[in-house]
C-alpha cells in the first residue's frame, strides 16, 4: 500500500502515479530607514499535498472509486494521512478534486481518466473516526433495513483515539513547534543585543506552544504498555524546553547575547532528542495503519 487516507486505500497498482508535498512559511516585511526591508517570521504554513490518480477498468471500478472521493471531499472533515511505510503525516482535508477524462463509454461512464487530489493540513482539533462492527447506525433503528442486518448500516461512532493515537498527535505537534522555534532562532541570531532583545517576546511565546504537547506525550506515552521510553522522551525535551525560556528569563541589553545563545543551545538538543525518536514514532504509525493499535 502507497499511502492511506483515513479508509481510503491508494496502492501503486491501484493507480496512484504521482504524490507532490509543499511547505511554506508566513513572513511580514518592515520597512526601515537607509535600508532594505527586515523579514520577520510570524509563522508556518500548511502543508499541501497533491495525488496523482490513474482511473481505468483494469485498475478497478472508475466510477466508484472517484465517487468514493467525493463523498470524503463532501463530508467536510479531516482525515488521518498515513504513509504505507508507517509515517503518520497528520490530518488533512480534501480541499480539491480534479478530473480529466481522456475515454469513455457511449453514455459517459469513465473508461480512463486522470483524477488530481488536492490535500491541505488540519491543525484543529482531530479525533479519527473508526468503524465499530455490530452496532447498528441510530438514525435507521427501528426501520425494514435494521432488521434486515444490513452490512451498510454499521455504525460510524466516534470513539475516543487510541492512546497510540495520541502519542502520534502530541509527538508530531511538538515536533512542530519546536521546529518553528527552531526557524525562528535562525532568523534572529544575527541580529544585534537590541534587535535580539525585541524578539525574546515571540520567543518566549513560540516555546510556549511547545509545553503542551509535550507534557501529553508523557502522559499519553506512560499509558502504553512498552511506553516508557516515549515517556521519558517528553520528560527530557520539555526540560530542554523549559531551559530555553529559563535562559530568556530575566534579560536585558548587557546578557541578551549569552542568554540567546544558551537557549537556542537547549532548543536546538530538545530538537535533536525528537528526531532521534523518529523511527520509534514511525513503528507506532504502522501500528495505527495496520488497524493494531
Amino acid at each position: 500500500m502507497f499511502a492511506i487516507l483515513g479508509d481510503i486505500e491508494f496502492t501503486v497498482a491501484g493507480g496512484i502515479s504521482g504524490m507532490e508535498q509543499s511547505g511554506s512559511a508566513d513572513w511580514v516585511e518592515h520597512a526601515r530607514i537607509q535600508g532594505k526591508p527586515l523579514l520577520e517570521w510570524i509563522g508556518e504554513g500548511l502543508d499541501q499535498c497533491n495525488l496523482t490518480i490513474e482511473l481505468h477498468p483494469v485498475l478497478g471500478d472508475p466510477e466508484e472509486r472517484l465517487r468514493a472521493l467525493r463523498l470524503a471531499k463532501s463530508k467536510h472533515e479531516p482525515l488521518a494521512f498515513v504513509m504505507g511505510s508507517g509515517e503518520y503525516l497528520g490530518a488533512y482535508v480534501i480541499k480539491d478534486i480534479s478530473n480529466n477524462i481522456r475515454r469513455s463509454t457511449a453514455t459517459g461512464q469513465i473508461k480512463a481518466a486522470t483524477v488530481q487530489v488536492s490535500l491541505a493540513e488540519y491543525t484543529g482539533a482531530f479525533t479519527r473516526k473508526v468503524v465499530r462492527p455490530g452496532l447498528l447506525d441510530s438514525a435507521v433503528s427501528g426501520t425494514p433495513a435494521a432488521t434486515s442486518g444490513s452490512p451498510g448500516l454499521v455504525s460510524r461512532l466516534t470513539p475516543s483515539p487510541s492512546t497510540t493515537q495520541m502519542v502520534i498527535g502530541h509527538a508530531k505537534t511538538a515536533g512542530n513547534m519546536l521546529k518553528a522555534g527552531q526557524n525562528l532562532y535562525e532568523t534572529i541570531k544575527s541580529g544585534n543585543a537590541s534587535m535580539i532583545l525585541g524578539q525574546v517576546p515571540q520567543l518566549l511565546g513560540i516555546t510556549a506552544r511547545a509545553i503542551e504537547p509535550l507534557q501529553g506525550l508523557a502522559t499519553a506515552a506512560g499509558l502504553l504498555n512498552n511506553g516508557s521510553d516515549l515517556a521519558r522522551l517528553g520528560e527530557d525535551v520539555l526540560g530542554n524546553v523549559m531551559g530555553a525560556r529559563a535562559s530568556l528569563n530575566p534579560v536585558d541589553l548587557g546578557n541578551i547575547v549569552d542568554r540567546f545563545s544558551a537557549s537556542r543551545d537547549s532548543l536546538d538538543q530538545a530538537l535533536t532528542k525528537m528526531d532521534g525518536a523518529g523511527t520509534r514514532l514511525a513503528g507506532l504509525a504502522a501500528q495505527v495503519l495496520t488497524r493494531r493499535a
